[in-house]
C-alpha cells in the first residue's frame, strides 16, 4: 500500500525554540506575539492533517482505481466509435469512485492553498519579530515599513538592490527559498484561485515512493496521441501492452523521455505544455518549507543578527 509520511516537525521548524526564547526576553509583548505565533503554528499543523486525509483517500484509490480505470478506458477509447453501455455493477463502481475522486481532488487543492496561507502568516509573524528584536532606531523603522500581506512582497523587500538595510544573512535565506516558493506555492495557488487556465480535471499515478498528480484539459486529441505512442513502443516495453490509462501512459513517457525518438519526446513535452501541469511533490515541498523555517529560527536565535 502506498504510504509516505510527511517529515516530522521539530522545535526549530515550528519556530518553537525561538518563541520560547522571545517570551522570556519580552514578557510585555507576549500577547501580540503569541496570537501571531499560534495562528502560524496551527496552520502548520493543518498541513499534516490534510496530508493524513490524502493518505486515507489514497487507500480508497487503491480499492477503486484499477477497476474504475478499466471502465473509464472503455467509455473513452476513441476507436470504439460508439457509446459504451455500463453494466449495473460498473455503474455502481463509477458512482462510488466519483464521490471519492472529488474528495481527493479537494484535499490536494486544500493542501496547496493552506501552504500559501502559511507563508502569508509567516510574513506577519516575521514583521513582529523584527520589531521586537530591532537593535537600533533605523532598523526598527525599516521593520515597521515592511509589507506583511504576502510572502511575494516580503521577498521583494529584501531582494531589491536599493534597500537601505542590507541584512545579508537573511537575504541569503530568503533568496534560497525563491525557487520553490515561486513555482511550487505561489504559481499553484494562483492557478487554483485566480488564473484557472487549465480545467479542474485531475489525473494521478501512485507508486511505492511517490504520489504524482496532474491537472488537465482532457481531449480526444491528447488521448489519441498517447495511444499512438503506446502502440509504437509496446513491443519494447511490456508495461505499455494493453495500457489504456492515459495518466499512466503519460507518466511512463515523461519518465523515459531519453528512450524515445526525438520527435516523440518533443510530442510528450508538448502534451504536458498544452494540456496540463504537474503539481509539486508534497513531501518534498513540505521538507523545503521546514528547512526554511529552521533557518529563520537559527537566524533570530543568533547573537550576531
Amino acid at each position: 500500500m502506498f504510504y509516505v509520511e510527511l517529515e516530522k516537525l521539530t522545535d526549530k521548524s515550528t519556530l518553537l525554540e525561538l518563541a520560547q526564547d522571545l517570551s522570556k526576553r519580552y514578557p510585555k509583548a507576549n500577547v501580540a506575539f503569541n496570537l501571531y505565533y499560534r495562528s502560524f503554528h496551527m496552520t502548520q499543523l493543518f498541513l499534516s492533517e490534510i496530508w493524513d486525509r490524502i493518505l486515507k483517500d489514497l487507500q480508497l484509490e487503491q480499492k477503486y482505481w484499477n477497476v474504475q480505470g478499466e471502465i473509464e478506458a472503455k467509455m473513452q477509447y476513441y476507436e470504439l466509435g460508439e457509446e459504451y453501455e455500463l453494466s449495473e455493477e460498473e455503474a455502481k463502481i463509477v458512482n462510488e469512485y466519483s464521490k471519492h475522486e472529488y474528495r481527493l481532488n479537494l484535499d490536494v487543492e486544500d493542501w496547496f492553498l493552506h501552504t500559501h496561507i502559511l507563508m502569508e502568516k509567516y510574513v506577519k509573524l516575521y514583521k513582529l519579530l523584527m520589531i521586537m528584536t530591532a537593535k537600533d532606531r533605523e532598523y526598527a523603522k525599516f521593520a515597521h515599513e515592511l509589507p506583511n500581506r504576502s510572502f511575494h512582497e516580503h521577498q521583494k523587500s529584501f531582494l531589491k538592490s536599493d534597500t537601505r538595510i542590507r541584512d545579508e544573512k537573511y537575504i541569503e535565506i530568503i533568496n534560497n527559498c525563491k525557487s520553490w516558493y515561486d513555482s511550487d506555492v505561489k504559481n499553484v495557488r494562483d492557478d487554483l484561485i485566480e488564473h484557472e487556465q487549465i480545467g479542474r480535471f485531475w489525473g494521478r499515478e501512485t507508486s511505492a515512493t511517490q504520489f504524482t498528480i496532474s491537472r488537465f484539459r482532457r481531449t480526444d486529441r491528447m488521448t489519441e496521441k498517447l495511444y499512438r505512442l503506446r502502440d509504437k513502443y509496446e513491443k519494447a516495453y511490456s508495461v505499455l501492452q494493453g495500457q489504456m490509462n492515459i495518466y499512466k501512459l503519460l507518466n511512463f513517457f515523461e519518465t523515459n523521455l531519453t528512450k524515445l525518438e526525438q520527435a516523440d519526446a518533443q510530442m510528450i513535452i508538448g502534451i504536458r505544455k498544452e494540456y496540463g501541469r504537474r503539481f509539486p511533490d508534497i513531501p518534498t515541498l513540505y521538507a523545503k518549507m521546514n528547512h526554511f523555517f529552521s533557518l529563520v529560527n537559527d537566524y533570530f536565535m543568533s547573537e550576531e543578527k
